[in-house]
């Protein structure tokens, strides 16, 4: 059979071949016709581009170097000459606030500055104030959390004096209280005189508590009778008594 198909081929040749072999050279296969409504469509797009993209002739490229309007440095040099002036002025310290405690307050808080000193009690405060019963109670009373920092330096500091000896020691953990009490209640620190007013002056004797009181009643049977004699004088007072003697 192998001789028949190459008889075949070699003698005959397809028909496609020898369309194409007669056709001249020149002359090539016609484009099928556009639709008139594509060519309208073309037309429509090529117009809204034209008028989107304006000509090149008149579009000018940016400066390189673009110049800040006069007016913008006109500000800017009447901003920094205005900042200068307020830097170079000399600025007054603020007054000192008023000393609030007599110096019979400030000699009795002197002697009562504690000498000795716990560092298992100090050690508990410091780490109590970690517990969240202890940060709770601080937000209730104050706003906001607490911080330890304070409490783990009077810890520290307890550590340190243990190597003192004794004169040293209660003159350093005095000095340590003395330095807590003064930035606790220094002048212009928030304090309970804020709210109150504090006493200047001695009370006179035998003003205070000076109300009259009645005698208290030791024996029960006088005490039934004076609250029978009240609840009486109630029912008087609201005419309920008076109705009831009115009615019988």
């Amino acid at each position: 059979m192998g001789w028949f198909w190459q008889q075949y081929s070699s003698t005959t040749t397809p028909s496609h071949a020898v369309s194409a072999a007669n056709m001249p050279p020149s002359t090539k296969p016609q484009e099928p016709a556009p639709v008139s409504g594509d060519r309208e469509v073309d037309k429509f797009l090529s117009m809204l581009q034209s008028e989107a993209a304006p000509p090149q002739t008149h579009r000018q490229p940016p400066p390189a170097h673009p110049t800040p309007p006069a007016a913008a440095d006109d500000d800017r040099t009447s901003f920094m000459s205005w900042g200068r002036l307020r830097a170079s002025a000399p600025q007054q310290p603020p007054p000192p606030p008023a000393q609030s405690r007599t110096p019979e307050s400030l000699a009795m808080s002197e002697a009562l500055l504690p000498t000795t000193m716990s560092c298992r009690d100090a050690f508990d405060y410091a780490w109590h104030c970690h517990t969240p019963g202890a940060q709770w109670n601080a937000v209730y009373r104050y706003g906001s959390v607490r911080s330890c920092s304070e409490l783990w330096d009077d810890f520290w500091f307890c550590m340190r004096t243990k190597s003192f000896g004794p004169e040293h020691k209660a003159a350093a953990i005095r000095e340590h209280y003395r330095d807590k009490e003064r930035t606790k209640y220094a002048a212009g620190r928030p304090n309970s005189e804020d709210i109150w007013d504090s006493r200047r002056e001695m009370v006179p004797p035998g003003t205070a508590f000076s109300a009259g009181f009645p005698p208290p009643i030791e024996n029960d049977a006088e005490w039934e009778r004076a609250d029978r004699e009240r609840r009486r004088r109630i029912r008087e007072e609201l005419g309920i008594e008076g109705k009831k003697s009115g009615e019988q």
